[in-house]
């Protein structure tokens, strides 16, 4: 696991674990929900956000986990202008999580178009493009972290060759996805803000050839490189 400290998107301050299932703010008392190791650090959520450690405080509470899970899971990015997920459908994923496959959960979590991507990102050119970017300047980095990381296509990739990996992104569903059908047990953080990495080796994020680097086919290649010609032709004359 990378070893980096989470600090409040609000005040900068420290933050230490209070329960199982919170962070609180050292020295303001502040409280941040934590559900399967993803803290939920997304700043303009204040009713959320304390709608779910309601849930999760209330030990007494029927089935109190998987609703505060139903209720993060439903949180979208600002801009999404798609209709809002279905709790029955929300519900019926956190229950059947163990025999849903990620197409079942990107349909039960409503994500449309979003969800299409998603599906078939491995296959989509400017992916591939980075994959080439990554292959040629690879140097087998010890930790990387990854902002705005979605479903963690990119993390997966990383894991594979060997990197000890961290994501963050402003949507807990996506993290949740990564973490439980793409990534597997990395660090993940739905956040507004960049938790900072300590140490030397959270800081290696530059990477160059060497030894360990990912396999690419010949078609893959083809097809990153006419991606890459295709954006420079389209960037050609900007500033």
């Amino acid at each position: 696991m990378i070893p980096f400290t989470l600090t409040s998107p609000e005040t900068g301050n420290a933050l230490r674990s209070d329960t199982p299932h919170s962070l609180r703010d050292a020295e303001t008392g502040a409280r941040w929900p934590v559900i399967d190791g993803i803290p939920y650090l997304r700043i303009g959520r204040d009713g959320l956000i304390a709608e779910v450690l309601a849930h999760l405080d209330d030990a007494g509470a029927e089935n109190g986990r998987e609703k505060a899970l139903v209720a993060l899971l439903a949180d979208q990015d600002d801009w999404w202008n798609g209709p809002p997920a279905d709790p029955a459908d929300l519900a019926a994923l956190v229950h059947g999580r163990e025999e849903a496959s990620l197409r079942d959960a990107v349909r039960l979590l409503g994500w449309g178009r979003v969800g299409d991507y998603f599906l078939h990102r491995w296959s989509d050119p400017t992916f591939l493009a980075g994959l080439a970017l990554l292959e040629a300047h690879w140097n087998g980095p010890a930790c990387v972290f990854e902002f705005a990381c979605g479903i963690g296509h990119y993390l997966r990739e990383l894991r594979r060759h060997g990197a000890k990996v961290a994501g963050a992104d402003v949507v807990f569903a996506k993290l949740w996805v990564a973490r439980h059908w793409v990534v597997g047990r990395a660090r993940s953080s739905s956040a507004s803000t960049r938790p900072r990495p300590t140490g030397p080796s959270a800081a290696r994020r530059s990477i160059s050839s060497s030894a360990t680097t990912p396999s690419i086919s010949s078609t893959t290649r083809r097809v990153c490189s006419n991606a890459c010609a295709r954006t420079r032709a389209m960037t050609a004359g900007w500033p």
